[in-house]
């Protein structure tokens, strides 16, 4: 796959703004690095930009029917390491740390490292793992705040359904995915059943909301499909895995967003060429032809099937 400097690079040969083989100058390379990343960040609320979707396994808790969902970084604090002990030292502790947020350092905080505890009075903070070196001089550490399910904050959701574990067997059940409109029409949302059979989501910031009705008493786990975020950029250098396809399309997706910036001539011939680029991407990420489908409360059958297991019988 290749590198940021590699989609710049080609990005503004492109727009005939560098000659090929040309060195690539500093300030140009990290002024195209942040529009790139904006690109990304713009083209994961595209849905015809997204080439796949991500399966969260999450656990409900019996009786909690809202939930709030991301994981964003809240801020930093400073402070120091010993190798082989869990303890961060000689902290202001921030008043919004919470248990189980993400870690993490320059040097000393080994990966996926969480808040366990933290003490204000002895300005303290106590990790889920233990430092890997020794930081004697104070460094600044990065903490993030999660969510009740701490995944990455959903632009959208896509289907779910719960998955009931009983006697050795499993059962899904499906969860309607409804706006914000059906799920104010429901007069006592806090009814309890088994599973919930609908969800809304509200993509609020910094933490979004999940919204489930009806109120799962049970501790079933939901399965929650989310679209792709297109992961940005870090550095010029880092290699980021794409879908095939997206090489070409990010490179003519970038110069277009670039020529403006350098005054280039944007020519019918490059608009082409993007189209067909972004057309390929778009062709791929195509949903199948959707099935017909109906709401069951409105039609009557004489006979008996085995439809009642899609509900067990909860509406």
């Amino acid at each position: 796959m290749p590198t940021a400097q590699e989609i710049i690079t080609s990005a503004l040969r492109r727009i005939n703004v560098y000659a090929p083989g040309e060195a690539l100058d500093s300030a140009d390379a990290n002024d195209a690095l942040e529009i790139l990343n904006d690109l990304l960040a713009s083209r994961s609320t595209d849905e015809a930009s997204i080439y796949g979707s991500v399966e969260n396994v999450l656990q409900f808790t019996p009786g909690q029917y809202q939930y709030t969902v991301g994981n964003y970084v809240a801020g930093t604090f400073n402070g120091t390491l010993v190798s082989g002990s869990p303890t961060i030292s000689g902290v202001t502790v921030p008043s919004d740390i919470t248990v189980n947020g993400d870690i993490t350092a320059g040097a000393g905080v080994p990966a996926g490292a969480t808040v366990l505890s933290w003490d204000t009075g002895l300005g303290t903070i106590t990790m889920s793992a233990n430092a890997t070196s020794t930081v004697a001089v104070p460094q600044t550490f990065t903490y993030t705040i999660p969510g009740d399910f701490k995944i990455d904050r959903p632009l959208r959701i896509g289907k779910s359904f719960t998955r009931i574990n009983t006697s050795g067997s499993a059962l899904d059940y499906p969860i309607a995915v409804v706006d914000q409109q059906r799920y104010n029409q429901i007069g006592f949302k806090a009814i309890q059943a088994p599973w919930p059979i609908m969800l809304y989501y509200n993509p609020t910031m910094p933490l979004g909301n999940l919204f489930f009705y009806q109120n799962p008493s049970g501790g079933g786990y939901l399965h929650l499909f989310t679209d792709t975020i297109l992961t940005g950029y870090a550095s010029l250098t880092q290699n980021v895995d794409l879908s095939q396809g997206y090489s070409r399309f990010l490179k003519w997706d970038l110069a277009r967003e670039l020529a403006p910036e350098y005054a280039a001539t944007w020519t019918p011939q490059m608009e082409k060429q993007w189209k067909e680029a972004y057309d390929f991407v778009r062709s791929l990420n195509q949903d199948p032809t959707p099935t017909a489908q109906y709401d069951a409360d409105l039609v009557h059958r004489q006979q008996t099937d085995a439809g009642w297991i899609l509900t067990g019988g909860f509406r």
